[in-house]
């Protein structure tokens, strides 16, 4: 996925929803900054000085100048570093508090909607309905006072159960509105078919679907066990104060939080991560997922303790045609709902009811822990900026109230126009036989575009109706009548046509992110990519294509990398490659992995190619297409272009992220201007690049994916 500069929210973790948990949805928007993709990186600290690292380089290295106090002490040239000397001046005011670029516009989606809730000129039902909450949310005095007294009653219950028998009567009672174990969602295991239910288990320190597994995967690799310790420390925080919240001393609370960590992880980790395949045999991926859908006498007969088929019927998702889910799991955590552990799964199930009602109780202890702002306002937008809550409205508001008609169509074209080039470019391949080549072709004309809107259309709100304060509403009532109605939204979903955009209903569209979901076959540029940063209706072509249109490009590459070309136009589990064609496409990929395991993070870390590969490759291949594309307009201003490249990747980091950052599966930002830009003729004639240059690469070692020079 093609992340903006920040620590990546979603990094299409999830990417097969809940059957493989590999690439995402949106993490909790209270969290730190956290890294969805964590996977391996190499560390060679073995390396007695830079220069004998450097030695092992194709150029000259770039040491990364996106890490905090590693700036050079003047501007580089741009032919030995294109990154740092299109950003140096930004980098050079950053490096004290260290930042990003996106960060300077993040905010523009949330003013724009909150301007419109408080104008009460301008009204619809969806609108009212949002606004009822805001302001609930927004009253800081009355959710004081009302504390825990209306979540409370289902604590106490969780507290008298004296058996796992007892605690299965609970979970299923139609007086219990939550559902803390068991994450559902509907999902297709092809798009000419029917929508089904995935299910796997509502992760209380990962999301499931952003992340799936990861933080819990078993690693000798000292640089992630660094980052799955940092996002699980920075979860464990949030979950103590839940448990302080109701009354849990602060040391107990931490250590429960610990404890509760140690038993997720006895089934968590059997969770696909989206480090899971990357050094898979090519197939291995839609091997484990066809044998990831079952038929419901199959699925429901892996839980002989957990009451499975009871907790899907009463959210009415029990009469799905078939399953999806992770069959290791599904045994693991059936394995552990036991007497044995009764007292950790009341725990468990106290702290997930608090995590679901954090947004919408008071937040004076987080407060006090600087784990929130102390500001009303942003508390309220969080309540309502909630993939459980009015996400979706807010979405469709500021795409139809802000961004208008006119993004729409000019994205909707540039998709259409990037797609086209690809098609040429594939034409044209000569690594390709004649049968992948007409299933690559296949799948980029069986695209689906979910621009700025889900194709299927939104959340249908219009029968929901929430109470106001005045007539007895509070948050938290509002909030399960809104849980009830999407619920029973999801149900009537179940066994109607498959639908390209359901991953819609599991993240926030205002999101700053894009991505690409090959279960749908589908390219999804979320409301909250389109910010002042990235897009505004006057932009030049050559900034549209630097930013936006090679977002584009970057999502269409994915759905031919190691994981996206394992399903077919139609997201079933079918490699879109033919068998003669496999080795042909593994040996470009692995020319590019070890072309990134050269080059040094910092001195004595090298990046680990394998990796990061099917991110690079992404932007490899994205960086064609729009090359592609500038090559037709003999006006091109390349300098424009590459400087808003650069300045889309802006960034300083502190050294405390840098195991995060080098954790995750998108190279460094510096990297991805510099390699992606040096791979292609067209820089050396330019820019006059040539060899001695820092951004000079040999025309033998330069690699492209698609094209008649591939």
């Amino acid at each position: 996925m093609k992340t903006k500069k920040t620590l990546p929210t979603l990094v299409l973790a999830s990417f097969l929803s809940l059957v493989l948990t590999a690439c995402g949805a949106a993490p909790d928007s209270e969290l730190m900054p956290t890294v969805s993709d964590s996977t391996t990186t190499s560390t060679d600290t073995d390396a007695s000085s830079e220069d004998s690292q450097s030695d092992e380089l194709e150029g000259k290295p770039w040491v990364t100048s996106v890490l905090q106090n590693n700036l050079p002490p003047e501007r580089p040239d741009l032919k030995d570093d294109m990154f740092t000397s299109y950003d140096y001046d930004y980098l050079s005011a950053h490096q004290e508090e260290g930042g990003n670029t996106g960060t300077d516009h993040s905010d523009d989606l949330r003013n724009a909607v909150t301007a419109i809730i408080k104008d009460d000129s301008k009204t619809n039902h969806d609108l009212e309905q949002l606004r009822i909450f805001y302001n609930q949310a927004a009253d800081r005095q009355a959710i004081k006072e009302a504390g825990l007294s209306e979540i409370q009653p289902y604590l106490d219950r969780i507290d008298a159960v004296k058996s796992i028998e007892q605690m299965n009567e609970l979970l299923v009672s139609d007086d219990f509105p939550f559902c803390p174990f068991i994450a559902t969602d509907i999902m297709t295991y092809d798009t000419r078919t029917t929508n089904i239910v995935g299910a796997a288990s509502n992760l209380l320190f990962c999301d499931v679907y952003l992340d799936g597994g990861t933080f819990y995967q078993e690693t000798d690799d000292e640089i992630e066990q660094e980052a799955a310790q940092t996002q699980l420390s920075y979860a464990s925080q949030y979950a103590a104060a839940d448990l302080m919240t109701a009354g849990m001393d602060e040391d107990a609370a931490k250590e429960a939080a610990a404890n509760l960590v140690e038993f997720e992880r006895l089934y968590g980790k059997y969770l696909a991560g989206s480090k899971t395949y990357l050094q898979q045999d090519f197939g291995k991926m839609a091997e484990d997922m066809r044998a990831s859908i079952f038929e419901p006498d199959e699925f429901f007969g892996f839980f002989s303790n957990f009451p499975m088929k009871e907790t899907l019927a009463k959210l009415e998702l029990d009469r799905s045609e078939k399953y999806g889910t992770t069959a290791d799991w599904a045994k693991a955590f059936d394995g552990v709902w036991v007497a044995e552990n009764l007292d950790t799964i009341k725990l468990m199930a106290k702290a997930s009811i608090l995590k679901e009602t954090r947004p919408y109780r008071d937040k004076s202890v987080f407060i006090e822990r600087e784990l929130y702002a102390d500001d009303a306002g942003q508390i309220a937008w969080s309540a309502c900026d909630n993939r459980n809550s009015f996400t979706q409205i807010v979405s469709q508001t500021y795409v139809e109230d802000c961004l208008g008609a006119e993004a729409k169509e000019r994205l909707t074209e540039l998709s259409k126009r990037i797609i086209n080039t690809y098609k040429s470019l594939v034409d044209d391949t000569a690594w390709l036989g004649d049968e992948s080549q007409r299933r690559v072709i296949e799948k980029l004309d069986h695209m689906t575009l979910n621009v700025l809107e889900p194709a299927d259309g939104y959340v249908d709100y219009s029968n929901l109706e929430l109470t106001p304060a005045d007539k007895g509403g509070t948050l938290l009532s509002n909030y399960l009548k809104l849980k009830k109605y999407k619920d029973d939204y999801k149900a009537e979903m179940v066994g109607q046509p498959a639908i390209a955009s359901g991953f819609w209903f599991s993240t926030e569209p205002t999101l700053n992110n894009a991505f690409y979901d090959p279960m749908s076959n589908s390219i999804n540029i979320l409301p909250g990519y389109i910010t002042s940063d990235s897009y505004t209706d006057d932009m030049s072509d050559e900034e549209l294509l630097a930013d936006i249109g090679y977002t584009i490009a970057h999502e269409i590459s994915h759905g031919f990398d190691y994981a996206g070309a394992q399903l077919d136009a139609y997201g079933c589990p079918s490699p879109v490659f033919a068998d003669e064609d496999v080795d042909k496409f593994t040996d470009k990929t692995s020319a590019l992995a070890a072309y990134y395991s050269s080059i040094e993070l910092k001195p004595g870390v090298k990046v680990d190619g394998q990796n990061v590969v099917t991110e690079a490759n992404a932007d490899l291949a994205g960086m064609q297409v729009i090359l592609q594309i500038a090559a037709e307009d003999e006006d091109f201003d390349y300098n424009e272009f590459f400087s808003s490249v650069a300045k889309e990747y802006a960034q300083v980091m502190t050294e405390d992220d840098f195991a995060l950052y080098a954790a995750d599966v998108h190279p460094m930002n510096n990297l991805r201007t510099n390699v992606n830009a040096q791979m292609f003729d067209t820089i050396y004639d330019e820019f006059g690049i040539t060899e001695g240059d820092g951004m000079y690469l040999a025309p033998e070692k330069r690699i492209v994916m698609w094209g008649p020079d591939a």
